[in-house]
């Protein structure tokens, strides 16, 4: 067993997943500590000549999205913590990963902070300290990269495939798993919203409806985690599902894409 795995999910990212693979492997860490694995969701750029370029576990799928490509890497990794990049990000500076090394010491799930680069607008970002029940309800950082997990922790859950917003689950139950937890202060790495990245992408009645289907899985949780029923329900409740619904009928009766305006 290896101490990190990192899964790396990519769908035609080639003019940046160099970036993102040398700021990995420049790292500073023993390279017998570190598993590296990259699932290319049938990229019809140069992505995958880039990527055999390094000593990576490579694995292919077939338009599964990137809940799917994670899904892969995580039935073939190894490592005691996984973490997960996307393929137009990079990890901070060459320190980072030891930094993260030293205070990994068996805690379930380590917060990671970042830089968020939008287009050009640099800010950093991080997790409020506070108890897990609040995260579970409150928590807007609901994306796959915002978290280093304990394998273990994760255990048999996976992310939804074939759809958008495929996080949101994920993070929410392994958060209701979690009884140890740390912060890494210093942002681990920098997040770069870019042209053809799902936070881009034209909210459609098809993106709406993944995620509605996200919010209302959400309750199977209440069950299988009654001691955060009641931080579960709040958030379901601020996502304002019925809003959601009538929006979703305008725009398939009427053509009325109004969802920007109210999300």
């Amino acid at each position: 067993m290896c101490k990190f795995s990192i899964i790396i999910p990519n769908y035609n990212k080639g003019n940046y997943i160099k970036e993102c693979l040398e700021s990995v492997f420049n790292q500073d860490i023993q390279k017998e500590k570190l598993e590296v694995i990259v699932i290319d969701d049938g990229s019809t750029d140069n992505s995958v000549e880039v990527i055999k370029e390094f000593p990576v576990k490579f694995f292919q799928t077939n338009r599964k999205g990137a809940g799917g490509a994670r899904n892969v890497g995580l039935d073939n990794a190894n490592g005691e913590y996984i973490i997960f990049i996307d393929s137009d990000d990079f990890l901070s500076n060459n320190q980072i990963l030891s930094k993260l090394d030293n205070i990994a010491k068996g805690q379930d799930v380590i917060f990671l902070s970042y830089i968020k680069n939008e287009f050009g607008k640099i800010s950093i970002e991080k997790e409020e300290k506070s108890s897990i029940a609040e995260k579970i309800e409150n928590t807007k950082f609901l994306s796959g990269p915002t978290k280093c997990y304990r394998r273990d922790i994760i255990g048999n859950t996976r992310y939804t495939e074939y759809t958008a917003y495929e996080d949101v689950n994920f993070i929410l139950e392994c958060l209701c798993k979690c009884e140890t937890f740390d912060y890494l202060d210093e942002p681990f790495f920098t997040y770069r919203k870019v042209k053809n990245s799902n936070t881009t992408q034209e909210v459609s009645g098809k993106i709406m409806t993944d995620v509605l289907l996200e919010i209302l899985k959400l309750y199977y949780l209440c069950f299988e985690y009654p001691q955060y029923k009641n931080n579960i329900l709040n958030r379901i409740k601020s996502d304002r599902v019925p809003l959601r619904l009538d929006l979703l009928n305008d725009l398939i009766e009427k053509g009325e894409n109004n969802f920007r305006k109210y999300f």
